[in-house]
């Protein structure tokens, strides 16, 4: 047996498997147990993806930046509409530092010579 409490709408809002103040026991098998441990996991999967994202694009904004500078590429080689995403990327992280993950010492580590 689960216990689950729930809103004023009746939504599952919290899922607990020892009896909490508030909440009721449902069988497992309930639709609004199930719906709320279904939603849950794919939050989570979700968040799973956005941290992943936001990590790809630093490090696809400094591999443009390494190829660049190495003269692999030109910046001017990319479409218009990727130098402009590029660019108000690397104006806001201009404004934060920290948020580099190549610095000026670390270019050498790939020997494009």
């Amino acid at each position: 047996m689960m216990y689950i409490k729930r809103n004023e709408n009746g939504e599952v809002v919290a899922v607990s498997e020892e009896r909490l103040a508030g909440f009721v026991e449902v069988s497992s098998d309930d639709a609004g147990l199930q719906s709320f441990l279904a939603s849950t996991a794919t939050d989570r999967v979700e968040s799973r993806f956005r941290d992943s994202d936001s990590s790809l694009i630093r490090v696809i904004e400094d591999l443009v930046d390494l190829l660049t500078t190495k003269g692999i590429i030109r910046f001017t080689d990319l479409p218009p509409e990727a130098q402009d995403k590029l660019m108000l990327r690397k104006s806001l992280r201009g404004q934060d530092e920290h948020l580099n993950l190549i610095d000026e010492a670390g270019d050498d580590i790939f020997n494009f010579d």
